[in-house]
């Protein structure tokens, strides 16, 4: 994560030293694309490490990756035949 950070932190004074050397507004869907949505992404996996380092009496581990999205529907119907008990 903090090899992410850096990576992060990198862009957005690349983008800022931009920015004050060509005085032009930056592109916003770049800044989204390669700063904003990363933050994110990161800010989400600080928080599962923390609640995973904060309680260890999880009764459900909360370290799964996601499901991709083309497999939720296949999932989801896998549990639902899992539940019923055929």
């Amino acid at each position: 994560m903090r090899n992410e950070t850096a990576r992060i932190r990198d862009r957005a004074k690349s983008e800022r030293a931009a920015f004050r050397r060509h005085s032009k507004e930056p592109e916003w869907d770049v800044v989204q694309d390669r700063i904003l949505n990363p933050l994110v992404e990161l800010r989400q996996k600080v928080r599962e490490e923390l609640a995973r380092m904060d309680d260890k009496d999880a009764l459900v581990p909360i370290d799964r990756d996601p499901v991709p999205r083309k497999f939720e529907d296949l999932v989801r119907r896998y549990y639902k035949k899992l539940g019923e008990g055929d």
